[in-house]
């Protein structure tokens, strides 16, 4: 029987690149009606699904999945002992996501 791969590990494995992005906030406080705009750095993540091997752009660090079909399939796999079906060793080398890092402007 195979080893599952750890949670921790869905997570790492399919990330291709990060961007940190300056981003403006708006907020009302409780006291007072003046309109507060502060400025935040936001992290986004460049990662390939697990399950159908497609790059997509999420905020969380701790996704695996382009959309909620193909993480539910990941815990359907896992639950009959299985790991997901996308190759990462393969899917994340560096001349393979090249051409993924430019599409969605990554250095």
């Amino acid at each position: 029987m195979k080893n599952l791969i750890s949670t921790e590990d869905l997570y790492e494995k399919n990330t291709i690149a990060v961007k940190v992005e300056k981003q403006k906030r708006k907020y009302t406080p409780t006291i007072g009606n003046q309109m507060i705009i502060k400025e935040i750095n936001r992290t986004s993540y460049l990662k390939i699904c697990w399950m159908c091997g497609k790059p997509y752009e999420t905020y969380r660090r701790s996704s695996y999945a382009c959309q909620p079909r193909c993480s539910n399939n990941i815990v359907r796999f896992r639950k009959n002992g299985l790991n997901p079906p996308a190759n990462m060793q393969e899917l994340t080398k560096p001349k393979n996501t090249k051409e993924i890092r430019e599409q969605f402007g990554y250095r």
